[in-house]
């Protein structure tokens, strides 16, 4: 799984913090190790007494580690990988070998990602708020409880920063250097509009680079960055019992696209066809690796542009009673992508995809938190969300004429070849609505001083419609040809219906005669080209998750946990192509869930100096979403079971007032206990399956190990004024 550009080199960042009003202390006293507060159970808490397995990275570590973007997430957090396939704007997280297979712009990530609490759905949007940031969270395990969303992953939170009161305000200007000519810069101010009453604050970014993907023949490369963002931030204390903060935050990317890694799959050892081919061709005779490219370089004929663009809009208010707070986050996102993408990473015409998403979502949290003195707390609230989702996609196949040798190392193929060389273009067309509802609590039992109880609950009812599905058939020149959905009555669910040219037709005529009718349409399947929708479509779910969990402190310095927790991801429609309306048991994929037990310790030692966390895990991962693809039809499943086995450890050490050691590993044991496919091998026979149980998941590495050093070369106070020049090297070994 590739990492990022930027995690692969020595990162040289100068920050210069100027006008930052802040009190520069430095005595002599033992070095001890920075408290990471963090909000990961919806209350201020130390990361250290939390009975969970969460990483929480301050904005002066992220700073300090060179972190550009989420997709630099990864360097800090064992048991996690983030990949970016199309780019800084959409990384594809995985936590404890959990992630997702299909990259459908309808698809919700398994792994939560909230900012300021509000939570994204669309994955083009998970790397549109990343700057300006005040703490990072990273929670791993199934979140069923707390959390907007249900998630069978962990869930990342993104805190930004808030305007303050106290005259300490943070005003910073940050720039960076990479390689492939990249740049950076980031600022960000505030200010005290009302004493005590309304402050206000206003940050920016600007990241941009040429592209690490070399495009053969071309002066520009390709995998570009080009992004902005703008946020504005107010603090309004209405009152000494209420207060409200509004955070408004516009940015988007506009830059070039990355190819995909060409691989050529059909075989042609032993056939006498080799040529030049290094053993392997694609359908239209391209081999890769016989082109002497370099790890960066392609011959991709269609570098496309990649745009998104999101706004967001975050209002938190606060009713802060005597021994309780009641906390409403509520908000709106509007985001939008548009990527053309070539997708078979060739100089040739086999497959190239334009992909557009268009998302609008609210979402609205009302919660109750208690500060009792007593040995019970309850956190307590309920929740709403919904998401209208518009994708359109355009899938431009087979410009060019298949290679012959293909049929000769395949003669499944030969069927197809006549409609290949003139099939155009798929116009998919898909429209969901989703909502989710839910009421949940989490209730705290201190038994005595040192041994206490978390039990959470939450009953969700998500509702998934699809209100719209066309799927149509456009010559090369955007014509109309025909409409598969709706429009296919054959009742095969192919874009074509060949002649029986194959051992396999044969056979199925000889057992089956009744399939002759089907031969007897033989030729594209689609009907009459419309714009109408299939019949629409609707999931009602209803699930109950939660969580039990026991906590020990020996010392104020050691504590050892163990919980059970159950967490759940929605079910949701295919988000890609297939050629006759299907009723709801195979248009969507049901909730897949996951039953977690861990085991865990977080001890402080050496005077606060050195901290060690670690856990244990073992995850049954139920009816887990799975993408499978057969030619150019995929389709969104619940591909069965697995198990999951892990480990981590992760070390803080403060060795001296300049020098800060980190290290995390985490180790894993994967495996599909049921996992059927069907058979690329054998496109004709559609019924033809491959059993892959026993294989491990994906985004899974059986050993994870990261380390940092961050040591200050120099420290200056004048006049109160703080200016830091540190050189930091993260490097990820995966």
């Amino acid at each position: 799984m590739p990492v990022s550009k930027f995690t692969r080199q020595f990162l040289l960042n100068t920050s210069l913090s100027s006008l930052a009003l802040l009190t520069a202390s430095h005595a002599t006293a033992a070095p001890a190790l920075e408290e990471v507060l963090v909000t990961a159970q919806k209350r201020s808490e130390s990361a250290q007494d939390i009975p969970i397995a969460v990483t929480g990275v301050s904005a002066d570590m992220l700073d300090k580690l060179g972190f550009r973007n989420a997709n630099d997430v990864s360097a800090q957090v064992p048991n996690m990988q983030v990949s970016g396939p199309y780019g800084d704007v959409q990384p594809i997280f995985s936590i404890r070998g959990v992630s997702m297979s299909d990259y459908s712009s309808n698809q919700a990530s398994p792994i939560g990602v909230y900012v300021d609490e509000a939570y994204l759905g669309p994955v083009y949007s998970h790397g549109a708020n990343f700057f300006d940031i005040e703490r990072l969270e990273v929670l791993r395990g199934p979140q069923g409880t707390l959390y907007g969303k249900n998630t069978t992953g962990g869930a990342i939170n993104i805190i930004t920063r808030t305007p303050g009161f106290s005259g300490e305000g943070s005003t910073y200007i940050k720039g960076g250097i990479g390689s492939y000519n990249a740049t950076s810069l980031e600022a960000g101010t505030e200010a005290v509009l009302i004493d005590d009453v309304l402050a206000a604050r206003i940050s920016g970014s600007l990241k941009r680079d040429e592209g690490y993907a070399e495009v053969v023949g071309q002066d520009t490369n390709a995998a570009q960055t080009d992004f902005q963002g703008l946020r504005l931030s107010l603090n309004w204390i209405i009152n000494d019992k209420l207060d409200a903060i509004l955070k408004i935050t516009k940015s988007g990317n506009d830059s070039l696209s990355t190819p995909v890694r060409h691989e050529a799959r059909t075989d042609l050892r032993g056939t006498g066809l080799e040529g030049n081919s290094n053993g392997f061709i694609d359908y239209i005779g391209y081999s890769s690796g016989t082109r002497n490219l370099d790890f960066h370089e392609t011959e991709a004929n269609r570098i496309g542009a990649l745009i998104t663009n999101t706004e967001l809009t975050v209002l938190t208010m606060n009713y802060n009673a005597d021994n309780y707070t009641i906390t409403s986050v509520s908000s709106y996102m509007d985001a939008d992508y548009y990527q053309m993408a070539d997708t078979d990473g060739s100089p040739n015409g086999l497959l190239e995809i334009t992909w557009s998403s268009d998302s609008v979502s609210f979402s609205q949290d009302l919660r109750f938190t208690s500060n009792f003195d007593g040995m019970f707390n309850i956190i307590a609230g309920v929740y709403y969300g919904s998401e209208d989702l518009y994708m359109q996609n355009i899938y431009d196949i087979f410009d060019q004429i298949p290679d012959v040798r293909v049929g000769i190392a395949e003669p499944d193929a030969i069927p197809i070849f006549p409609y290949l060389i003139d099939f155009g273009m798929i116009d998919q067309r898909l429209e969901t609505k989703k909502t989710t509802a839910a009421v949940y609590t989490q209730m705290r039992f201190d038994f005595t001083a040192n041994f206490g109880m978390d039990f959470g609950l939450r009953y969700t009812e998500d509702d998934s419609t699809l209100s719209y599905l066309n799927i149509s058939r456009l010559g090369n020149d955007g014509s109309p040809r025909g409409s598969y959905v709706p429009g296919n009555t054959t009742g095969t669910d192919n874009a074509w219906i060949t002649l029986p040219l194959t051992t396999f037709d044969l056979q199925n005529l000889l057992t089956n005669p009744t399939a002759l009718t089907n031969y007897l349409q033989a030729g594209y399947t689609h009907g009459a080209y419309t714009l109408d929708s299939a019949p629409r479509l609707d999931a009602p779910e209803q699930e109950f998750t939660g969580k039990l969990g026991l906590d020990y402190r020996f010392s104020d310095d050691l504590m050892v946990y163990g919980s059970v927790s159950r967490g759940y991801r929605a079910g949701s429609y295919n988000g890609g192509v297939y050629y006759q309306p299907r009723p709801i048991e195979t248009a969507y994929a049901s909730p897949e869930f996951i039953d977690a037990y861990e085991v865990g310790f977080k001890a402080d030692m050496a005077e606060g100096s050195v901290r060690l966390n670690g856990a244990a895990f073992l995850y049954d991962y139920t009816n887990q979403q799975f993408i499978n693809v057969v030619g150019i039809s995929n389709f969104l499943e619940n591909a069965g079971g697995s198990q999951i086995l892990g480990a981590e450890l992760e070390l803080w050490a403060r060795v001296t007032e300049r020098l800060t050691l980190q290290a995390a590993v985490g180790v894993l044991e994967t495996e599909y206990t049921e996992l059927s496919l069907a058979n690329t091998q054998t496109i004709a026979d559609q019924e033809d399956r491959v059993d892959l149980s026993g294989n491990e998941l994906i985004s899974a590495p059986k050993l994870n190990v990261s380390f940092s050093a961050d040591y200050d070369l120099l420290i200056v106070s004048v006049r109160q004024t703080h200016i830091a020049t540190a050189a930091n090297y993260a490097a990820v070994v995966r």
